[in-house]
Protein backbone atom coordinates (compact mmCIF):
# COMPACT_ATOMS: atom_id res chain seq x y z
CA UNK A 1 0.00 0.00 0.00
CA UNK A 2 1.41 3.39 -1.01
CA UNK A 3 2.34 5.93 1.61
CA UNK A 4 -0.01 8.84 2.16
CA UNK A 5 1.66 12.11 1.24
CA UNK A 6 1.57 15.44 3.04
CA UNK A 7 2.98 18.82 2.14
CA UNK A 8 3.44 21.45 4.80
CA UNK A 9 4.49 25.07 4.80
CA UNK A 10 8.08 25.96 5.73
CA UNK A 11 8.57 24.43 9.16
CA UNK A 12 7.11 26.42 12.02
CA UNK A 13 5.41 25.22 15.20
CA UNK A 14 1.96 24.96 13.60
CA UNK A 15 3.23 23.00 10.60
CA UNK A 16 5.30 20.59 12.72
CA UNK A 17 2.44 20.07 15.20
CA UNK A 18 -0.04 19.56 12.36
CA UNK A 19 2.17 16.85 10.88
CA UNK A 20 2.49 15.16 14.27
CA UNK A 21 -1.27 15.19 14.88
CA UNK A 22 -2.04 14.00 11.34
CA UNK A 23 0.30 11.04 11.76
CA UNK A 24 -1.37 10.27 15.07
CA UNK A 25 -4.85 10.51 13.53
CA UNK A 26 -4.36 8.37 10.44
CA UNK A 27 -2.17 5.81 12.25
CA UNK A 28 -0.34 5.12 9.02
CA UNK A 29 2.88 5.82 7.23
CA UNK A 30 3.10 9.37 5.98
CA UNK A 31 5.62 10.93 3.64
CA UNK A 32 6.07 14.58 4.58
CA UNK A 33 7.74 17.48 2.82
CA UNK A 34 8.12 21.02 4.17
CA UNK A 35 8.16 23.34 1.18
CA UNK A 36 8.02 27.03 0.37
CA UNK A 37 4.52 28.27 -0.43
CA UNK A 38 5.53 29.15 -4.01
CA UNK A 39 6.62 25.54 -4.56
CA UNK A 40 3.51 24.11 -2.90
CA UNK A 41 1.40 26.10 -5.35
CA UNK A 42 2.28 23.64 -8.15
CA UNK A 43 2.18 20.50 -6.00
CA UNK A 44 -0.39 17.84 -5.25
CA UNK A 45 -0.59 15.65 -2.15
CA UNK A 46 -3.10 13.73 -0.07
CA UNK A 47 -2.90 16.35 2.66
CA UNK A 48 -1.89 20.03 2.62
CA UNK A 49 -0.94 21.45 6.02
CA UNK A 50 -0.73 25.09 7.07
CA UNK A 51 -0.81 26.42 3.51
CA UNK A 52 -3.53 27.76 1.21
CA UNK A 53 -1.58 26.58 -1.85
CA UNK A 54 -1.39 23.33 -3.78
CA UNK A 55 -4.01 20.65 -4.42
CA UNK A 56 -5.14 18.33 -1.65
CA UNK A 57 -6.52 14.99 -2.83
CA UNK A 58 -7.99 14.13 0.57
CA UNK A 59 -8.02 17.20 2.83
CA UNK A 60 -6.47 20.61 3.38
CA UNK A 61 -5.81 21.70 6.97
CA UNK A 62 -5.18 25.41 6.87
CA UNK A 63 -6.33 28.27 9.07
CA UNK A 64 -5.66 31.09 6.61
CA UNK A 65 -9.19 30.84 5.23
CA UNK A 66 -10.86 32.00 8.45
CA UNK A 67 -10.83 35.01 10.76
CA UNK A 68 -11.09 32.73 13.79
CA UNK A 69 -8.20 32.56 16.23
CA UNK A 70 -7.33 29.01 15.36
CA UNK A 71 -4.47 27.10 13.75
CA UNK A 72 -3.91 24.27 11.33
CA UNK A 73 -3.15 21.86 14.17
CA UNK A 74 -6.62 22.50 15.59
CA UNK A 75 -8.13 21.90 12.15
CA UNK A 76 -6.60 18.39 12.25
CA UNK A 77 -7.92 17.76 15.76
CA UNK A 78 -11.44 18.88 14.86
CA UNK A 79 -11.61 17.02 11.55
CA UNK A 80 -10.59 13.69 13.10
CA UNK A 81 -12.51 14.35 16.34
CA UNK A 82 -9.43 13.68 18.38
CA UNK A 83 -9.46 13.63 22.18
CA UNK A 84 -8.95 16.26 24.85
CA UNK A 85 -5.17 15.65 25.15
CA UNK A 86 -4.68 16.34 21.43
CA UNK A 87 -6.91 19.43 21.72
CA UNK A 88 -4.78 20.70 24.61
CA UNK A 89 -1.69 20.39 22.43
CA UNK A 90 -3.41 22.18 19.55
CA UNK A 91 -4.55 24.96 21.88
CA UNK A 92 -0.95 25.59 22.89
CA UNK A 93 0.01 25.80 19.22
CA UNK A 94 -2.92 28.08 18.37
CA UNK A 95 -1.96 30.41 21.22
CA UNK A 96 1.53 30.80 19.81
CA UNK A 97 0.40 30.97 16.19
CA UNK A 98 -1.97 33.82 16.99
CA UNK A 99 0.69 35.93 18.67
CA UNK A 100 -0.25 35.03 22.23
CA UNK A 101 3.38 35.77 23.06
CA UNK A 102 2.47 39.46 23.04
CA UNK A 103 1.14 38.99 26.56
CA UNK A 104 4.49 37.66 27.78
CA UNK A 105 7.80 39.25 28.57
CA UNK A 106 11.02 38.04 27.05
CA UNK A 107 11.49 35.39 29.73
CA UNK A 108 8.11 33.89 28.87
CA UNK A 109 8.81 33.94 25.14
CA UNK A 110 12.09 32.08 25.65
CA UNK A 111 10.16 29.15 27.12
CA UNK A 112 7.79 28.68 24.21
CA UNK A 113 7.86 25.62 21.99
CA UNK A 114 8.20 27.94 19.03
CA UNK A 115 11.51 29.26 20.38
CA UNK A 116 12.75 25.69 20.78
CA UNK A 117 11.96 25.01 17.13
CA UNK A 118 13.67 28.19 15.96
CA UNK A 119 16.69 27.24 18.07
CA UNK A 120 16.96 23.98 16.14
CA UNK A 121 16.86 25.93 12.88
CA UNK A 122 19.61 28.30 13.98
CA UNK A 123 21.67 25.35 15.22
CA UNK A 124 21.60 23.85 11.74
CA UNK A 125 19.10 21.02 12.10
CA UNK A 126 17.21 20.05 8.94
CA UNK A 127 13.45 20.03 8.47
CA UNK A 128 13.53 16.25 8.20
CA UNK A 129 14.91 16.11 11.75
CA UNK A 130 12.25 18.33 13.34
CA UNK A 131 9.53 15.67 13.24
CA UNK A 132 11.62 13.14 15.13
CA UNK A 133 12.74 15.62 17.79
CA UNK A 134 9.30 17.11 18.33
CA UNK A 135 7.64 13.70 18.35
CA UNK A 136 9.46 13.01 21.60
CA UNK A 137 8.31 16.35 23.03
CA UNK A 138 4.73 16.06 21.80
CA UNK A 139 4.43 12.42 22.93
CA UNK A 140 5.44 13.49 26.43
CA UNK A 141 2.93 16.37 26.37
CA UNK A 142 0.12 14.07 25.21
CA UNK A 143 0.97 11.62 28.01
CA UNK A 144 0.74 14.44 30.55
CA UNK A 145 -2.52 15.72 29.09
CA UNK A 146 -3.98 12.20 29.17
CA UNK A 147 -3.07 11.99 32.84
CA UNK A 148 -4.59 15.44 33.40
CA UNK A 149 -7.95 14.18 32.10
CA UNK A 150 -7.93 11.46 34.76
CA UNK A 151 -6.78 13.91 37.44
CA UNK A 152 -9.59 16.37 36.63
CA UNK A 153 -12.20 13.71 37.43
CA UNK A 154 -10.48 13.02 40.75
CA UNK A 155 -10.34 16.74 41.54
CA UNK A 156 -14.07 17.06 40.88
CA UNK A 157 -14.72 14.13 43.23
CA UNK A 158 -12.42 15.67 45.85
CA UNK A 159 -13.93 19.16 45.80
CA UNK A 160 -15.10 20.15 49.28
CA UNK A 161 -15.98 23.81 48.69
CA UNK A 162 -16.44 26.13 45.75
CA UNK A 163 -17.79 29.65 46.04
CA UNK A 164 -20.51 30.83 43.67
CA UNK A 165 -18.23 33.24 41.78
CA UNK A 166 -15.24 30.90 41.83
CA UNK A 167 -13.22 33.08 44.20
CA UNK A 168 -12.30 30.07 46.33
CA UNK A 169 -11.99 26.40 45.45
CA UNK A 170 -11.08 23.83 48.12
CA UNK A 171 -10.05 20.30 47.18
CA UNK A 172 -8.99 17.29 49.20
CA UNK A 173 -6.12 15.40 47.60
CA UNK A 174 -2.51 15.90 46.60
CA UNK A 175 -3.34 17.13 43.08
CA UNK A 176 -0.99 19.15 40.82
CA UNK A 177 -1.73 22.85 41.20
CA UNK A 178 -1.10 23.58 37.54
CA UNK A 179 -3.95 21.27 36.51
CA UNK A 180 -6.34 22.79 39.06
CA UNK A 181 -5.63 26.37 38.00
CA UNK A 182 -5.77 25.52 34.27
CA UNK A 183 -8.98 23.51 34.37
CA UNK A 184 -10.95 25.17 37.20
CA UNK A 185 -9.45 28.70 37.26
CA UNK A 186 -10.08 29.53 40.92
CA UNK A 187 -8.85 32.85 42.23
CA UNK A 188 -7.71 31.17 45.44
CA UNK A 189 -7.00 27.47 45.83
CA UNK A 190 -7.28 25.72 49.20
CA UNK A 191 -5.58 22.35 49.03
CA UNK A 192 -5.95 19.75 51.78
CA UNK A 193 -3.78 16.64 51.77
CA UNK A 194 -1.69 14.39 54.00
CA UNK A 195 0.97 17.10 53.75
CA UNK A 196 -1.23 19.74 55.38
CA UNK A 197 -3.39 22.61 54.21
CA UNK A 198 -2.50 25.58 52.02
CA UNK A 199 -3.90 28.56 50.16
CA UNK A 200 -2.45 29.67 46.85
CA UNK A 201 -3.50 32.85 45.06
CA UNK A 202 -3.84 32.67 41.27
CA UNK A 203 -0.78 33.99 39.43
CA UNK A 204 -3.14 36.27 37.51
CA UNK A 205 -3.83 38.26 40.69
CA UNK A 206 -1.57 40.63 42.58
CA UNK A 207 -3.84 41.07 45.60
CA UNK A 208 -5.03 40.65 48.26
CA UNK A 209 -1.88 39.97 50.25
CA UNK A 210 -2.34 36.70 52.14
CA UNK A 211 -0.06 37.97 54.89
CA UNK A 212 -3.10 40.03 55.92
CA UNK A 213 -4.99 36.78 56.51
CA UNK A 214 -2.89 36.09 59.61
CA UNK A 215 -5.50 37.56 61.98
CA UNK A 216 -8.19 35.15 60.77
CA UNK A 217 -5.74 32.26 61.12
CA UNK A 218 -5.03 33.40 64.68
CA UNK A 219 -8.73 33.16 65.54
CA UNK A 220 -8.86 29.61 64.16
CA UNK A 221 -5.51 28.29 65.40
CA UNK A 222 -3.74 30.52 67.89
CA UNK A 223 -1.97 27.53 69.45
CA UNK A 224 0.03 26.67 66.31
CA UNK A 225 0.33 30.08 64.68
CA UNK A 226 4.14 29.85 64.57
CA UNK A 227 3.89 26.73 62.42
CA UNK A 228 1.94 28.53 59.73
CA UNK A 229 4.03 29.80 56.81
CA UNK A 230 3.07 33.11 55.23
CA UNK A 231 5.02 33.72 52.02
CA UNK A 232 6.64 37.18 52.03
CA UNK A 233 5.25 37.88 48.56
CA UNK A 234 1.72 37.32 49.80
CA UNK A 235 0.51 34.65 47.39
CA UNK A 236 0.70 31.61 49.69
CA UNK A 237 -0.19 30.47 53.22
CA UNK A 238 0.43 26.95 54.43
CA UNK A 239 0.53 24.60 57.39
CA UNK A 240 2.60 21.44 56.98
CA UNK A 241 1.95 18.09 58.66
CA UNK A 242 4.09 14.97 58.81
CA UNK A 243 2.15 12.13 57.15
CA UNK A 244 4.24 9.55 59.00
CA UNK A 245 3.11 10.93 62.37
CA UNK A 246 -0.61 11.00 61.53
CA UNK A 247 -0.82 14.68 62.46
CA UNK A 248 -4.17 16.40 62.17
CA UNK A 249 -4.75 19.68 60.41
CA UNK A 250 -5.49 22.23 63.15
CA UNK A 251 -8.41 23.87 61.31
CA UNK A 252 -11.61 22.63 59.76
CA UNK A 253 -11.06 22.82 55.95
CA UNK A 254 -14.62 23.95 55.24
CA UNK A 255 -14.55 26.68 57.89
CA UNK A 256 -11.08 27.70 56.71
CA UNK A 257 -12.27 27.98 53.09
CA UNK A 258 -15.21 30.14 54.08
CA UNK A 259 -12.88 32.39 56.08
CA UNK A 260 -10.70 32.79 52.99
CA UNK A 261 -13.76 33.75 50.95
CA UNK A 262 -14.78 36.29 53.60
CA UNK A 263 -11.24 37.69 53.64
CA UNK A 264 -11.14 38.02 49.84
CA UNK A 265 -14.51 39.75 49.64
CA UNK A 266 -13.66 42.04 52.54
CA UNK A 267 -10.32 43.01 51.00
CA UNK A 268 -12.03 44.00 47.77
CA UNK A 269 -14.62 46.13 49.53
CA UNK A 270 -11.92 48.08 51.38
CA UNK A 271 -9.33 48.03 48.54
Amino acid sequence: MAKATAIASPADLDAVASVYLLKRAIKGDLEVKYLDHSVIDTMEADYILDSPHGKARVMRFDHHDTKEWTCSAMKVVEYFRMGEPERRLAEAVCWQDNAGWRSLGRDGMDNLLDTALKSLMVAGYKSSEFDSIFKTIFDAMITKFEEDVKVVKSIEAGTIFRSDSNEVLAVKGDFPKDVIFQEFAPQFLVKVSRWGISVTRSAKLQSPDLNDFREQVMTMDKEHINRWFFHPQGFYVGYSTDPDKNEDIPVDPLVFSREILSFVKGSRRTG
